[in-house]
């Protein structure tokens, strides 16, 4: 439970965000009243919103009372889990919503302090604990400062001990909490919290096994929580318990991810709402990823779980037909793009519209491809600083840059010229010119195959060039190795890369 006005991740804008509406209460949840009376809220408008994942969302509206009384009680019901009753400030404070009835008193002045439970087993016991813990981390607090001015080992030792037994205390009433209130939501919440106690691991001369430790941890990571149980998407602990594992507990490799976010999935029912939670927040997650290479992440769970596969539909049934089609139109665009895939062949004709240049025929063993169009204001700032590191480093490293440009009319054609002679762009420049694309589009036989690839002349739908510049690094052997990189990151990409080749 928390008291006090709302924290930078649950502002009234967050509150009242329907973003998330699938994700907001739904027509058929069971009927539920909630009855709060707030002194010192009298005839304020009050409101109940309630937290899927993290954040809080708009639940519902009610006046209260000349005396504070405020009661929700909509006829579409609200769904179990942990909700906020949100006053004027606006301050609020948690409540377990899983029982039909719930009924609680408090006031303006200290909302969790003067918190009384009229009716509810569940938020009763919630209370006490909160109360519990809070009392015994001040206990806590108070032998951590005085350790902190021991010097003497035995009062040390004393103090430590001491603190090891209030560990046990409150372990103890955890158990206890749990033994005395199975299938509870109350239940469900503190299990979650409590640390899986697992046993040290050695090697054979007695060392700590760092990292059997870790594998035993991961494990173990969610032995305290029930994946079938759809009500804990509403308690932000196992938001905050999920994001620990996806984004830090997991190495952060995409293949890593793609294994372990399957098994961690598969655990789920398949269909129940933490499904459908852990679906959506790790595809978005790695969809908006600044981090190279994560789009791969984006791109299996896409394939595996929203777009259908012959004759395999989609797991995910609740998505627009329209965005679904449109999230796996990026993903299987995306899917030959991945970093460690072969490059899309390509080839295009340089400004003579007569010399024909495969970038795999290249000799360099590290090819920077570089898509752009010469009205591209990013793209006229960009390539000069391009063009001073690869005449002062990338030339070195055996790096050769395959510059694309869109010059299909003559504008673009006489601009991509002149840009080149202006900044003296020696490395290979190649365009779809203005002669291949109008010949192109009366007879593609002119070209294809004798010449060049269907995929070559649809460059931009091959490579999902939907804005410039756009930057690919390929090895020796065409396959992927960065995206997006500026010109001192391709250099920094490829000395790493030959310095590990040489260790091998």
């Amino acid at each position: 439970m928390y008291r006090g006005p709302l924290n930078r991740t649950t502002t009234l804008a967050v509150l009242f965000s329907l973003v998330l509406v699938a994700t907001a209460q739904a027509q058929d949840a069971p009927k539920r009243m909630i009855e709060a009376t707030i002194t010192g809220t009298g005839k304020d408008t009050i409101y109940l919103a309630n937290y899927y994942g993290s954040k809080l969302y708009y639940a519902d509206t009610a006046v209260a009372d000349a005396k504070g009384k405020v009661v929700f009680n909509s006829p579409s019901g609200y769904k179990a889990g942990m909700y906020a009753i949100v006053a004027p400030g606006p301050k609020f404070f948690q409540v377990l919503v899983n029982e039909p009835v719930i009924k609680l008193a408090t006031d303006t002045a200290d909302l969790l302090k003067h918190l009384v439970v009229k009716v509810s087993k569940e938020n009763q016991v919630f209370l006490d604990y909160i109360r519990y813990l809070d009392d015994r981390k001040k206990e806590s607090d108070l032998l951590r400062a005085r350790l902190d001015k021991v010097q003497d080992p035995t009062e040390r030792n004393g103090i430590k001990a001491q603190m090891e037994q209030l560990d046990k205390v409150v372990k103890t009433y955890q158990n206890d909490l749990l033994t005395n209130n199975p299938a509870t939501l109350v239940a469900a919440f503190v299990k979650m919290g409590m640390a899986v106690e697992l046993p040290e691991v050695r090697t054979a001369d007695g060392r700590v096994d760092s990292a059997a430790q870790y594998y035993q941890y991961r494990a173990h990571y969610w032995d305290n929580v029930d994946l079938k149980d759809e009500r804990i998407v509403r308690l932000p602990i196992f938001a905050n318990k999920f994001d620990e594992y996806i984004g830090r507990t997991i190495p952060q490799f995409p293949d890593t991810i793609n294994a372990l976010a399957d098994a961690l999935i598969s655990r789920t029912d398949g269909k129940n709402e933490v499904f459908k939670y852990m679906v959506n927040t790790i595809t978005h997650k790695y969809e908006t990823s600044d981090i190279m290479g994560m789009d791969a992440v984006f791109v299996h769970m896409a394939l595996t779980y929203f777009c259908p596969n012959g004759a395999t539909p989609g797991r995910v049934d609740w998505m627009p037909e329209d965005k679904l089609a449109k999230l796996c139109e990026r993903a299987r665009k995306q899917a030959p793009l991945v970093l460690g895939k072969k490059a899309p062949y390509l080839c295009l004709t340089d400004t003579t519209e007569e010399k024909w240049i495969n970038f795999y025929d290249l000799p360099q063993e590290y090819v920077a491809i570089i898509f752009w169009d010469p009205h591209c204001g990013h793209c006229k700032k960009e390539l000069p600083q391009w063009a001073t590191v690869y005449k002062e480093k990338m030339k070195a490293l055996d790096i050769e840059v395959y510059c694309v440009a869109k010059a299909v009319d003559s504008t673009l054609m006489k601009d991509w010229k002149a840009f080149i002679r202006e900044h003296q762009l020696d490395w290979v420049n190649v365009g779809l010119t203005q002669t291949v694309f109008e010949g192109a589009k009366k007879d593609p036989r002119k070209y294809i195959p004798k010449l060049t690839t269907i995929e070559s002349l649809n460059y931009a739908e091959t490579y999902d060039v939907y804005a410039t510049p756009k930057v690919f690094l390929v090895d020796g052997e065409r396959k992927f190795r960065g995206k997006q990189l500026s010109p001192e990151q391709v250099v920094d990409l490829v000395t790493k890369l030959k310095e590990r080749k040489a260790k091998e």
